[in-house]
């Protein structure tokens, strides 16, 4: 956060007069440009994508054919579920510099969401040729999903799996491969997943609510509220935070 406000204040310096704080200035210059891209990502991490849409679409003004500018603003509607919207920009991305592996991944999510699976498949398939291990990494999580979508449960377990070989500290991949276990029905290996997404980080509401969920179900009652009660502790007005407390009212474990 500190190094959105340091952007955003560097930005202000270039300002028209009685402009204010919110307010996206008009670049002239390559520098102004760049730095106005730049606030853009930062902003993107945030989950500020509103924010980063405003700043993505002044880069465009300028230049309308910048590879990354479309893939952020393409990225930034995708944050905010404006998947159809999304397309074009992703599809311009894609035709400037086809061979982009970060690029690829972010259209087949807008594709995915669409329910566009087959697009989508090539998409994570031509990320996975990138040589780029990050964009290889993403396509196996994405493509997990896409098969958890599909009800293919052993094959998304499989390509999580792929995914935690290649980096077996990513949160996205384990959390993907316990779900993918838990709907094929093997709990205890879940859990053991479950159990590793919180020990990544304990800060994860979602984590602790599916690891507490697993646990109830494998009739370690008294374990699984407790995790069930910290997810309520780490969202107490979410969404997840209302999940648990619904099985926390459930019967108490014998």
């Amino acid at each position: 956060m500190r190094r959105t406000a340091s952007l955003l204040l560097a930005l202000s310096t270039v300002a028209a007069a009685g402009g204010g704080c919110h307010r996206i200035t008009k670049p002239k210059t390559s520098s102004e440009l760049l730095l106005t891209g730049r606030m853009a990502q930062v902003l993107l991490r945030d989950n500020q994508p509103v924010e980063a849409e405003r700043a993505f679409r002044e880069v465009l003004k300028y230049e309308p054919k910048n590879p990354e500018a479309l893939d952020g603003l393409g990225n930034a509607l995708i944050m905010q579920g404006r998947f159809k919207d999304a397309m074009p920009y992703l599809d311009k991305a894609v035709s400037l510099e086809p061979e982009n592996g970060s690029f690829r991944n972010n259209r087949g999510v807008a594709r995915m969401e669409q329910g566009e699976y087959k697009e989508a498949a090539e998409d994570f398939d031509a990320a996975e040729r990138s040589g780029n291990p990050d964009d290889r990494l993403s396509a196996n999580i994405n493509r997990g999903r896409l098969r958890q979508r599909q009800g293919d449960f052993a094959a998304a377990e499989h390509e999580f799996s792929t995914a935690l070989a290649r980096d077996p500290r990513s949160f996205a991949a384990l959390l993907g491969r316990a779900s993918a276990r838990e709907s094929r029905g093997d709990l205890e290996g879940a859990a053991e997943d479950y159990l590793g997404c919180v020990k990544i980080d304990s800060m994860s509401a979602e984590a602790n609510l599916r690891l507490g969920a697993c646990l109830v179900s494998l009739k370690k009652g008294e374990l699984g509220r407790r995790y069930l009660q910290r997810a309520i502790d780490l969202d107490p007005t979410g969404d997840t935070g209302a999940k648990a407390r619904i099985m926390m009212q459930g019967p108490p474990p014998s």
